[in-house]
């Protein structure tokens, strides 16, 4: 008896996810891991994880938050796609959460932060992306630096993310600061508007100064059209 439940629970359940894949008109993110991709998404469009909680409004702008980390160096601000493969961000340079050691140049104290995306190599729906990402953040300390995006897809069903990210600031009399990551990025075909990432991350570290931490990365990702 509890078998046949089980497997009519299992059977309505497959029913709905192929019902909701069917009238859920997908969508993409606008990030790798923490490195912001060169665009902004069309008009109402909508993206909810825990790195990505952002709404495209119309006129290329398109509002955002991070609840774990930050995209750009920034956790709650805004994003203007002026070109097809250039975006200009700004806002709070901040974490709510980080997991593990490190802030990716981020203080413990808010200041105000600002990105430049740039695309060198392909686009959002390209199965290669190379992007660089000048940044700067202002406040008690001054931080400027330069973080570089690529992303490899294999087959169209999962992706390849690796970053590189840099920074100098004034604390402490001036110090760089390094940090890497790399991850896989899962986007099931039954499903496009679902993203998996999963990946490894070298948490920022002061070079000449204390080892560097390895922290895990981990995001899920809705994104679909509203409209």
């Amino acid at each position: 008896m509890r078998k046949n439940r089980i497997k009519s629970l299992g059977v309505i359940f497959l029913f709905a996810t192929v019902s909701i894949s069917q009238t859920i008109r997908p969508s993409q993110p606008t990030h790798l891991m923490y490195t912001p991709t060169p665009n902004v998404n069309p008009a109402y469009h909508l993206v909810l994880g825990l790195h990505e909680i952002s709404f495209a409004l119309p006129g290329k702008l398109q509002l955002q938050m991070s609840l774990l980390d930050n995209i750009g160096r920034i956790n709650f601000g805004a994003k203007y796609g002026f070109l097809s493969n250039m975006a200009v961000g700004a806002g709070m340079a901040y974490n709510f959460i980080h997991i593990g050691d490190g802030s990716h140049g981020i203080w413990d104290k808010p200041r105000l932060g600002a990105f430049l995306a740039i695309g060198l190599i392909g686009n959002q729906k390209s199965p290669f992306q190379l992007n660089i990402t000048p940044h700067t953040q202002i406040g008690e300390y001054f931080s400027v630096g330069l973080d570089l995006g690529l992303l490899s897809s294999p087959h169209s069903m999962w992706s390849i993310i690796w970053e590189v990210g840099t920074s100098v600031t004034n604390y402490g009399g001036g110090q760089f600061y390094l940090n890497t990551d790399v991850g896989i990025r899962i986007n099931p075909p039954g499903a496009k508007f679902l993203f998996f990432d999963l990946g490894i991350d070298l948490t920022e570290f002061h070079v000449g100064g204390a080892n560097p931490s390895v922290s895990p990365y981990i995001d899920f990702t809705f994104a679909m059209n509203t409209k």
